[in-house]
């Protein structure tokens, strides 16, 4: 039994008359008389009074015809659903990123523009540190990592994408002496409390923050770790410090924060994509391309 015989049945039920079912089916009388009557034979029931070439349905017939249709809908609504996983129309995507992404036009106009053309595929959002992004590309844990540069080389089955590059800028409180000035030189800071993530070593911000400091021949003091840019601008309006932040967190300004550019070299923050190289999700394949389209780089 199959669903070409739950096809049968229906049409026949629904014409009550073989011959016109099979015209209606484009096969041939005989050839559709005898799929009923093998369909008759492994339910073990008749569904089909026949008699002077008049057919009607038992009560059998009737019930069977309820539920032969809700399969062949079932099938059809499993079909379109199968049809429309696999042009990523449907599914999940795990995303795990570090905060400071949310400040930043690309990655979001990505999203934006994939929501708009898929708004069945179910995004989920993991806001995570820079070594928990580590951790999650060599256990596949999302499908996607969205993390701040410098980072180590990633598995070797992961592939990666720069999505925008954005200068690193200073934010003081607005009563610090360099407040009124119009750059600062990163070794103007050397005596400052700086705020940074608690990142590992060759990792994310925090690793962007110590190479720099060495360039400018000191070692930044850290009385407070911060994982967060939006924390990070709030602490510097408290007065607790000063932080080295991409210039897109010029977004989360506050009152009694000013935000500065650093003269005197380059001073840059790559956010990264990373992804499997072999990726097999469409969804994910779609929003890869939605990322590729609004890259800043």
């Amino acid at each position: 039994m199959n669903f070409r015989h739950f096809h049968y049945f229906v049409v026949v039920a629904e014409e009550l008359h073989v011959a016109r079912a099979a015209v209606r089916l484009g096969i041939a009388q005989p050839a559709l008389s005898q799929q009923i009557r093998a369909l008759e034979e492994q339910l073990g029931v008749r569904l089909f009074h026949r008699a002077n070439r008049r057919i009607t349905l038992t009560e059998a017939g009737e019930a069977f015809l309820v539920e032969a249709r809700a399969a062949l809908m079932h099938a059809e609504q499993a079909g379109r659903a199968a049809r429309r996983a696999a042009r990523g129309e449907t599914g999940r995507v795990d995303i795990g990123y570090v905060s400071s992404a949310l400040a930043e036009l690309p990655f979001l106009s990505a999203l934006a523009a994939f929501r708009a053309t898929h708004p069945a595929v179910r995004i989920g959002m993991h806001m995570r540190l820079a070594a928990d992004h580590l951790a999650a590309l060599r256990t596949q844990t999302f499908d996607l990592v969205i993390t701040r540069g410098p980072m180590p080389e990633p598995p070797e089955d992961y592939d990666s994408l720069v999505l925008s590059r954005q200068p690193m800028i200073v934010a003081l409180p607005d009563s610090h002496p360099l407040a009124t000035r119009a750059g600062i030189a990163l070794p103007e800071l050397a005596e400052n409390n700086f705020l940074v993530p608690d990142d590992p070593p060759g990792c994310g911000t925090g690793h962007a923050i110590a190479l720099l400091c060495e360039a400018a021949r000191f070692t930044p003091r850290s009385s407070m770790v911060v994982n967060e840019m939006s924390s990070a601008v709030g602490l510097v309006a408290g007065g607790l410090g000063v932080a080295l932040l991409p210039a897109s967190a010029a977004r989360f300004a506050l009152p009694g924060v000013v935000f500065r550019p650093l003269i005197g070299g380059a001073f840059d923050s790559d956010l990264i994509a990373f992804y499997r190289r072999h990726e097999h999700s469409a969804a994910v394949l779609a929003l890869l391309a939605a990322l590729r389209r609004h890259a800043a780089v």
